[in-house]
């Protein structure tokens, strides 16, 4: 019997080195961290006719994860009485959940299930980190499934995420992210996709015992390597109401050129707008327990600008003046 495999065409092969190339002057190949991008449970936003976005996806995968070089999370090896189960949102149907049983996980990668769903008229993208249970022997969960970090850091550790998408957003996806595109009433794909990221790796994660929670103060992010950079806001960095986000209008430094720019980390985009990674979403980062990278940028004094099994769900919204 003959046995059909799919191949890529010239097309996605030329993408492909497009992408690789657009990315090549910030791309740190010695990161450790990666996305590991799982498309099971996708119903055609990255399939069929649309498998070509999927390098889009692996891209910003690619760009998030050079930032962050030095960071060591365990990986998750089940085996004998240990058992792990993480239960989320369905990324192509946010009314069914999903359970992955046993899941083994590399070191220093997060797996992502990806999809899209009608989430709205205002959100254009959602991550969801799942509810996990697991059990087996002594400190094998607490060291591995929940916490998955090698030395003295006590933070919580993504290591399965859900990102799903909005399947009406009129999307605007590019193979030279890096580039000064024009996209006047799409949303930008490479800026979402990247943003949601940061969520999965636990920026805005309020839940006790994440690096994020442990940094708030009354309200505000009093990382001290945030607060190195904000110096005007010396007991803490204002956030939005659900104090998962930057407040708006908060701002910072393009890693890109060292411009000045909204945080990557705002609660909400426009259309026809991109937005890199700064460096104050690095230093959050940074505050949070991993060792990410920052790029050169003006010193603070240029800145004249002035364990459940329950779903927790970020989502982007698309018009300013939302929350």
């Amino acid at each position: 019997m003959r046995e059909w495999r799919p191949t890529m065409s010239a097309l996605s092969r030329r993408l492909l080195l497009l992408l690789t190339l657009a990315l090549a002057p910030i791309t740190n190949l010695r990161a450790q961290l990666s996305f590991t991008f799982d498309y099971s449970l996708d119903s055609g936003f990255f399939s069929g006719a649309n498998a070509g976005r999927r390098l889009y996806l692996e891209a910003v995968g690619s760009y998030v994860s050079q930032f962050l070089t030095a960071t060591s999370l365990a990986g998750i090896t089940v085996g004998g009485s240990n058992t792990w189960t993480a239960q989320f949102t369905s990324p192509s149907n946010p009314a069914t959940t999903h359970s992955v049983t046993d899941l083994s996980v590399a070191a220093n990668a997060v797996v992502v299930y990806v999809g899209a769903a009608g989430l709205g008229s205002s959100v254009l993208a959602q991550a969801i980190l799942p509810g996990i249970t697991a059990s087996g022997e002594d400190g094998w969960a607490s060291n591995t499934v929940l916490k998955r970090t090698v030395g003295a850091s006590t933070y919580t550790r993504a290591s399965v995420a859900a990102l799903s998408f909005n399947s009406s957003t009129n999307w605007f996806f590019d193979s030279t992210p890096l580039a000064n595109s024009s996209f006047a009433g799409q949303y930008d794909f490479f800026s979402v996709a990247a943003h949601e990221l940061l969520h999965v790796l636990g920026f805005g994660d309020t839940r006790g015992g994440s690096g994020w929670d442990k940094n708030l103060f009354s309200g505000a992010f009093a990382g001290g390597r945030s607060l190195e950079e904000k110096t005007d806001t010396p007991f803490g960095i204002p956030l939005n109401a659900g104090r998962d986000h930057w407040a708006a209008n908060t701002l910072s430094f393009s890693t890109r050129d060292g411009a000045v720019q909204e945080p990557l980390m705002d609660p909400d985009i426009a259309a026809g707008v991109r937005k890199y990674v700064t460096s104050l979403d690095l230093r959050a980062l940074n505050d949070i327990g991993y060792a990410a990278m920052l790029t050169a940028v003006p010193e603070p004094s240029a800145y004249a600008l002035g364990a459940g099994i329950f779903c927790l769900i970020w989502v982007w919204r698309r018009r300013r003046g939302q929350s």
